[in-house]
């Protein structure tokens, strides 16, 4: 499988891919710890806290970034929409490129103790 990392092929792809990026930073890296500090989360019962927390530790924009890029190019109705929603995707995803490794480290781990059982 080749990977290739593409590159905004103009001024409005590179505005997207921007965009997408500070969206990421602007709503992805501390938004759910500041939820989870807030009054409105701890009136949460226990179960509803337990159900948001994993809503928010699921929701890495990652993967939707990479989701949106994925799926862009099926916009046939509307090219300049599905490219820029590409180009957002990509953004989203770049940004939170940094937090896989430490994710999956963290899901090959949990996995160790499983495997490792005797």
């Amino acid at each position: 499988m080749n990977i290739s990392i593409p590159i905004p092929p103009s001024f409005a792809t590179w505005l997207w891919f921007a965009i997408g990026a500070f969206f990421g930073r602007s709503f992805g890296k501390t938004l759910d710890q500041e939820i989870q500090e807030t009054d409105w989360f701890e009136s949460r019962s226990k179960i509803r806290r337990w159900i948001i927390k994993r809503v928010l530790d699921f929701t890495h924009h990652w993967w939707v970034g990479g989701l949106l890029m994925v799926l862009a190019p099926l916009i046939t109705w509307n090219p300049l929409l599905s490219e820029w929603l590409y180009w957002f995707g990509a953004g989203l995803f770049v940004d939170d490129v940094p937090d896989i490794p430490p994710r999956m480290r963290e899901i090959l781990e949990g996995y160790g103790g499983w495997w490792n059982r005797k």
